[in-house]
């Protein structure tokens, strides 16, 4: 007993003394706050099949990782016991897709959906031995209205980090950065949410530091390029306070494609001159705006050549370790692509961070794919869409490759109960962000009823797989009914556009499914679309393979869905290199 004693004492003086680290995002996000490291094996029992499943998992991987669960569907026990007292901070960056959190048998909360960020607020936590449970379930029902089965696939578990803090009495919950240029000069409008958890207002002082490093501005001589400090703000008792302020920011660098400057605003508590917590936050220089029927960047033209990309790896499932995400990037990148679309749901923030340092422009969507009116209908959909995109929002405000929010792929865009939703969620979306502008994704060809809600007309196009209609003649066809309805004269970009093919399949008939005719397809495809001067780019579907559903076995061999330029295992297909070489060509 003298022994583990011996060794609790050594540890909590190592969480004493912890920094706040970088395990969930690409740069440090705290040098004050503490984050105290969970262990990387956790518990699984699964609750709903015949006979127990008692063994062990990594947290964070998605529960089909292991051979026996590789499709189960319904609920599993996820827990671990870990050191640590005081007032925590308890958060899940994504558990797919319920979540029933408790914590020594006391429950904290639920949440649902795959792909948000939710916490937990734990105070004054005895410093002790403590369980962490979690109750995970991917099956589907009648209270899940957007995880359905799907074109791609839902999996199971804790898919991506966990992170426990130690928390001050007032800390700072999110710094929302935009960036403007004013006559040339560029500024930042800043917007801090504080917390207070305790029963008695607090009296602090809130400072910014504008830095081209994540370091502490005051230890980096030359890096600190501006600063400000707000004194005496009482943040009430057991409540959250805005607060609003705009930094002047000259001589700063422009974030581009070509040359993504990324700069890091430093945000710090103090209470009586002693500083308390902080957060930083990573941003960039630029500025997205809809003139007619461009979409510009820093004032410029963009012109958009990119894939659409499902989280879903062979071997890792939606759960995708960074190695994996930068080879994805690489891969991307090779082929000489400029952007990516997260379809359909928010994606995890370390790939985004990649996407920022890469100076990749990214279409980020809340969750949402093909839901008829009657899935619409579902007295959860608002609830749970509304959740969705406040929490992409909040989360990934700051992120400078995000270039445009979309939502409600393929839904019911075609009729009125559809568009009271797509005008619903536009609304919220501009609430949260009225900085970038809007999209959806349709497939409604001749009737269409949303396409004045949006600053941005994106249509998902398939000639040359669906059916055999030459493009260039599909594309005018479609462009000229667009121009009848209430989204004539704004941006056009083609979403999605593609062909199968099975990995290995080589046949001299260029027959639909073997890698000859997707090469072909796609090259008829991308030299049309980037060919039609109204349209601001192509988004090809898709980047890889992706497991789907079993119950789209008819529409998809293998369970998969096959438009993948690379397999799931990241294999190339023929169409790998031809799409290199025509966006290479067609690069501006």
């Amino acid at each position: 007993m003298a022994c583990i004693r011996l060794d609790m004492i050594r540890y909590r003086k190592t969480v004493s003394t912890m920094k706040g680290t970088a395990m969930y995002r690409l740069f440090t996000t705290h040098h004050i706050r503490k984050q105290l490291p969970l262990p990387a094996m956790w518990d699984l029992e699964t609750l709903d099949s015949e006979k127990a499943l008692c063994t062990k998992i990594s947290v964070p991987s998605c529960i089909e990782s292991l051979p026996s669960l590789s499709s189960y569907k319904g609920r599993c026990r996820i827990q671990t016991q870990h050191y640590f007292g005081g007032n925590v901070r308890l958060t899940f960056k994504g558990v797919s897709h319920t979540a029933l959190v408790s914590m020594d048998g006391t429950a904290l909360g639920s949440h649902y959906g795959a792909y948000g960020e939710f916490s937990f607020i734990c105070k004054e936590l005895s410093h002790d031995i403590h369980t962490i449970s979690v109750v995970t379930d991917n099956s589907y029902s009648a209270a899940s209205a957007l995880h359905v089965e799907n074109d791609y696939y839902s999996y199971g578990g804790i898919t991506r980090p966990v992170i426990l803090e130690a928390l001050a009495d007032v800390y700072v919950k999110w710094v929302h950065i935009t960036p403007v240029c004013k006559d040339g000069i560029w500024q930042i409008q800043l917007h801090t949410s504080l917390e207070n958890i305790t029963d008695t207002s607090q009296t602090i002082s809130l400072s910014f530091a504008l830095a081209s490093s994540d370091c502490l501005p005051e230890t980096q001589t030359g890096q600190l390029t501006n600063q400000m400090t707000l004194d005496n703000l009482c943040v009430p008792a057991g409540s959250a306070l805005d607060v609003r302020q705009t930094l002047s920011c000259p001589d700063v660098l422009p974030y581009t494609p070509d040359s993504p400057v990324l700069y890091y605003v430093h945000t710090t508590i103090s209470r009586e001159h002693c500083p308390i917590d902080d957060l930083i936050e990573r941003f960039g220089f630029r500025e997205v705006q809809v003139c007619g029927q461009d979409i510009l960047w820093n004032g410029k033209p963009m012109r958009i050549m990119g894939f659409n990309r499902h989280e879903d790896y062979a071997e890792f499932g939606c759960s995708i370790p960074l190695t994996a995400m930068h080879r994805d990037i690489a891969l991307i990148k090779d082929t000489g692509a400029n952007c990516i679309r997260t379809c359909h749901y928010p994606n995890d923030e370390r790939f985004l961070d990649m996407c920022d340092e890469n100076g990749i422009y990214v279409w980020e969507e809340s969750h949402a794919r093909g839901l008829s009116e009657e899935q619409m209908k579902n007295p959860l959909f608002d609830e749970q869409s509304r959740l969705s995109i406040e929490e992409m929002i909040t989360a990934h405000y700051n992120h400078p490759s995000i270039f445009v929010w979309g939502l409600l792929n393929e839904c019911a865009s075609h009729t009125a109960y559809g568009r009271s939703c797509y005008a619903q969620q536009i609304a919220q979306i501009r609430s949260l962000d009225a900085s970038r502008p809007v999209t959806f994704a349709s497939c409604r060809f001749d009737d269409d009823i949303c396409l004045d809600l949006v600053d941005i007309v994106s249509y998902n196009y398939y000639p040359k797989w669906y059916h055999d209609t030459p493009v260039a003649q599909y594309l005018s066809e479609r462009f000229d009914w667009i121009q009848t309805t209430r989204g004539a004269k704004k941006p056009l970009l083609i979403s999605e556009i593609g062909a199968g093919a099975i990995y290995g399949f080589r046949s001299s008939t260029h027959c639909k499914w073997s890698e000859e005719y997707q090469a072909g397809a796609l090259e008829e495809q991308i030299n049309a679309v980037l060919s039609f001067p109204p349209c601001s780019g192509i988004i090809l579907w898709q980047f890889a393979d992706c497991r789907v559903d079993e119950s789209w076995f008819e529409k998809r061999p293998k369970s998969q869905n096959n438009k993948g330029i690379v397999d799931i295992y990241r294999r190339e297909k023929l169409s790998y290199s031809k799409v290199k070489e025509l966006f290479t060509q067609h690069r501006p």
